[in-house]
């Protein structure tokens, strides 16, 4: 039946763990990190179960904290897209997601598929 393909509503964004930006730039900076909202771009007219098959997925995470050495308060994002790779499909050439893909940034936030619904040719 092959991989199961990601619908709007399947991509899950984990922020890092890590207290710090990866980077000698951000050596004194202590916080943490948060996701934004993950935007999903569908296909108009592939759907599995009524819902539209998802083709790239983004996010916006944000580091807030502070600088150790100043006290003063200290912040960056980080975009991390999500894009698919081409595989065969219905006979054709497509681009979707599926389950398991992720893509990630130096710091350690994540975007990631948990899908579980299948293309049908029916």
């Amino acid at each position: 039946m092959g991989d199961a393909v990601a619908v709007e509503g399947e991509t899950s964004a984990t922020p890092s763990s890590g207290t710090k930006p990866v980077g000698p730039s951000y050596a004194t900076w202590e916080g943490a990190w948060t996701a934004g909202p993950v935007s999903e771009t569908s296909y108009p007219k592939l759907k599995v179960a009524g819902k539209k098959v998802i083709h790239q997925a983004e996010c916006t995470f944000s580091f807030a904290g502070t600088d150790s050495s100043s006290g003063a308060p200290v912040s960056i994002t980080s975009d991390v897209t999500l894009t698919a790779q081409p595989s065969v499909l219905q006979k054709g050439s497509s681009n979707v997601l599926h389950d398991g893909d992720s893509a990630s940034d130096v710091h350690g936030n994540k975007l990631e598929v948990a899908a579980a619904g299948h293309l049908s040719t029916t």
